[in-house]
């Protein structure tokens, strides 16, 4: 039996790096699907238009097409169901995700086209959907939950064969989950609601698996950890760390953590397993805010999170949010003075938004402020607390206050030279000492510390690369051929060191290389507009 999961997202979000990535959780639905033997395809309909979308489902003849719901996409989704269901009268439309599952009853009732909404986590749910229609007996009630799915049993994305239709899997794959649920209870968050505040972790060794297949067979080199909250448990994340170190897995990555759950010795541990950056939920610097978000931090915590971040050398960024009840410029103010404190190298920062699922949500429910129709009415991607026009002044106030603090911010000489007597003998702390070194353009200096790790670390393609593009800024286009080639041999299946080397071996004007080059790197990802577009001009020649 054929089951495509789709996702497609409004047209002006088209061109949005983040949102026409597929959810991890449809990933992982699509994974597990296809280990109980279901022939699955993940298709991401992000570009497509529903003239498009209709076309490939007509071509794939599935028995059952799932959407992933989210409160941004939800007016093309309902859209293209209602197509295909006119279409494909058959066919059974399956909507889960996190808009789907607090308005259900609004949307079956709204869209009786809709044969099943999945509320929470929908892998069991599907499963028992696909068996009932396979065996001819499907299933009468229209709104069906089972959550706490086993996360330890589910298999990882890339694990199992999987069907994929408009994925990038060089980048879908590399956003990795390594837990499920959040003990906290953040007024504007979703998650308790969600996935339940029982945090479910999946099994170390069976992460390092992921990576190393990863890293092995799809070359990727830089990974993300989307965890709601991944710094909660110290010795979990220590394991984790010293396992990537062991196994001499030498990808970068990044995460997202609590100001609260992060101590010096974890992000040592960590950034010698790789981390290079580190995002913290910090959302305002008045104590008043914090409290009616029901953060439980407070701002020593925060500044003493973001201060061992700095001294340990990790890149920081933070998000921050603006628009809250009785929130003023006074509570701005004291935002912009941590800011000044803390040093974030970037920040974002968004407006108080109301999404189904929150406190936040429930509490202007209960004033009789909104109600779950509005969604049905306004086309808006989000609904915000407040639409003064002061609030997206606010935001520009804090972003331009960063922005002009990124001198004061980014990592220099004495910081790295700092960073290298806490966590000792570390690559990451080179190849970001080289980096800056390089945007510089104080280029013997950028080649003594990746040349360092190149030493060092034989098996590592990250001193490498950087020294390949080191010496291609310069134009000695020799030795970066040289360096990426090396990249090739290393991670044989990283599109981008064919793609480097292919563009050194054009500087060098040796074509026949380039040409192979170059088709190794497409071979591996389609995607790449350099790739493809580096791919044509040396197949005209």
């Amino acid at each position: 039996m054929k089951i495509v999961l789709g996702y497609c997202v409004e047209k002006e979000h088209s061109h949005d790096y983040y949102m026409t990535l597929l959810p991890v959780g449809l990933v992982s639905i699509g994974a597990y699907l296809s280990q109980k033997g279901y022939d699955v395809t993940l298709a991401n309909f992000s570009k497509k238009n529903n003239e498009q979308i209709l076309k490939e489902i007509k071509t794939i003849k599935p028995h059952i097409i799932g959407f992933s719901l989210y409160t941004h996409n939800r007016f093309s989704t309902f859209a293209v169901i209602q197509k295909i269901k006119k279409a494909f009268p058959h066919s059974v439309v399956v909507l889960g995700g996190p808009h789907a599952t607090f308005l259900s009853h609004e949307i079956i009732k709204r869209y009786p086209c809709i044969d099943y909404i999945v509320e929470g986590e929908g892998e069991d749910v599907m499963l028992l959907i696909a068996d009932a229609i396979k065996k001819g007996k499907p299933i009468k009630e229209k709104i069906i939950k089972q959550n706490n799915a086993n996360i330890v049993a589910l298999p990882y994305p890339a694990k199992v064969a999987i069907k994929f239709s408009g994925v990038n899997i060089n980048e879908q794959f590399k956003y990795i989950i390594t837990s499920r649920g959040c003990s906290f209870n953040c007024t504007f968050c979703d998650s308790p609601s969600f996935w339940g505040r029982n945090i479910r972790f999946r099994n170390i060794d069976d992460v390092i698996d992921e990576l190393e297949v990863l890293y092995k067979k799809y070359g990727i080199i830089y990974f993300s950890i989307r965890d709601d909250n991944f710094t909660i448990k110290k010795d979990r994340v220590q394991e984790l760390s010293h396992k990537i170190i062991k196994k001499k897995l030498y990808m970068m990555w990044n995460c997202q953590g609590r100001v609260d759950t992060v101590d010096e010795t974890m992000l040592i541990s960590m950034k010698k397993a790789g981390l290079e950056h580190i995002q913290y939920g910090v959302e305002s610097g008045s104590e008043k805010i914090l409290s009616l978000y029901n953060k439980k931090i407070t701002i020593e915590k925060i500044m003493n999170a973001t201060a061992m971040t700095r001294r340990v050398g990790v890149y920081l960024s933070v998000y921050l949010m603006v628009g809250m009840k009785g929130e003023t410029y006074a509570d701005i103010k004291k935002t912009k003075k941590l800011i000044a404190a803390m040093l974030p190298g970037d920040c974002v920062v968004s407006p108080v938004a109301l999404y189904p699922g929150t406190k936040l949500y429930e509490q202007e429910k209960q004033r009789g402020v909104i109600d779950d129709s509005i969604w049905f009415k306004k086309k808006d991607a989000g609904i915000y607390l407040r639409n003064e026009p002061i609030i997206q002044e606010w935001i520009n106030d804090l972003l331009l206050h960063t922005y002009n603090l990124r001198n004061t911010a980014w990592y220099k000489a004495k910081d790295f030279a700092l960073h290298r007597k806490v966590t000792d003998d570390c690559w990451v702390t080179d190849i970001l000492e080289g980096d800056y070194y390089l945007d510089n353009e104080m280029y013997p200096e950028a080649s003594h510390v990746y040349a360092k790790v190149m030493n060092a670390m034989p098996d590592n393609p990250w001193g490498y690369m950087r020294y390949g593009k080191l010496h291609f800024a310069i134009s000695d286009f020799e030795t970066a051929m040289e360096s990426f080639f090396e990249v090739t041999k290393i991670v044989p299946n990283y599109y981008g060191g064919w793609l480097k080397y292919a563009q050194a071996c054009v500087a060098l004007g040796i074509k026949d290389k380039a040409r192979a080059a170059i088709t190794k790197a497409m071979e591996l990802n389609t995607y790449d507009e350099r790739v493809r577009s580096l791919h044509t001009w040396l197949h005209k020649k």
